[in-house]
């Protein structure tokens, strides 16, 4: 009974370790903060606010004058960094997306902590963590891009290195559809798909997903297609990684009708 309830042990321990090594949904924003001689600042306070839901993290630089806040929700950032002797820093308009870092690098002008420096954060920034090649496709465009049978699967043709198989179906949902396209060559079924960071693949056909979130739930998706990190198992091909909506302080929902009726032909 004993060797039986180890094997359990370790049955669940290996399941567990699976699904939470799969891939992030959430954003980190990192950064530098120095002096006007350009000498880094140790010990700075870095305050980090979701402007959504008001939530708010916090850190200090290390000796380095670095900072790191991980595991970010998706949204929009303000970034207040303060240091005594200095005037406080305020970046405004940081935008984390799926599985992306944002480097918010703060100068500090000598002066009262009491004034302000407000800045714009730059909306194009060069992703230099990290060699995977991947997009962005923003809750928008998946609600607004013209789409059969509203089925997001066919946002994903649009991707550099996708060829669809003539089997590919983005009409169809389950097996009457399915997900038939390879990424840079490799297997049409090595791609893993991604719901908040649980895996959506049909481990059964492992040609479909089990399930095609409402185009109103997306908040976005990013298809990362080449050079990954480990934190993504279980992939070849790509990785379609899925971040459904969360709730924020303002009241906020849609409706979508769809009907086909002749009486509303012109």
């Amino acid at each position: 009974m004993r060797r039986n309830f180890y094997w359990i042990l370790a049955v669940c321990l290996a399941l567990s370790t699976q699904l939470f090594s799969q891939g992030k949904t959430s954003g980190t924003i990192s950064g530098t903060v120095t002096d006007p001689s350009g000498a880094v600042l140790e010990g700075a306070q870095i305050t980090i606010t979701n402007v959504a839901t008001g939530d708010v993290r916090a850190a200090t630089s290390n000796p380095t004058g670095e900072f790191q806040v991980p595991e970010l929700p998706i949204g929009s950032y303000h970034v207040r960094v303060r240091h005594a002797g200095f005037k406080e820093s305020v970046v405004t308009g940081v935008e984390l997306h799926v599985d992306s870092t944002a480097t918010v690098n703060a100068t500090l002008q000598l002066g009262n902590t009491t004034e302000e420096v407000t800045v714009e954060a730059s909306t194009i920034q060069v992703q230099t963590d990290s060699a995977a090649l991947g997009e962005v496709v923003e809750g928008d465009q998946v609600r607004n891009l013209p789409l059969n049978s509203r089925n997001f699967v066919a946002l994903t043709q649009l991707a550099p290195g996708v060829a669809a198989a003539r089997t590919f179906n983005a009409v169809g949902k389950g097996l009457a559809g399915g997900v038939d396209f390879a990424v840079n060559g490799n297997s049409m079924t090595n791609n893993l798909f991604l719901v908040d960071g649980a895996n959506n693949n049909d481990v059964g056909s492992n040609r479909t997903i089990l399930l095609y979130p409402s185009l109103e739930s997306i908040a976005e998706f990013k298809m990362v297609r080449n050079s990954y990190g480990p934190e993504y198992g279980q992939a070849g091909g790509a990785v379609i990684n899925i971040a459904t909506k969360g709730g924020t302080n303002q009241w906020h929902g849609s409706v979508f009708y769809s009907g086909r009726n002749d009486k509303l032909n012109a």
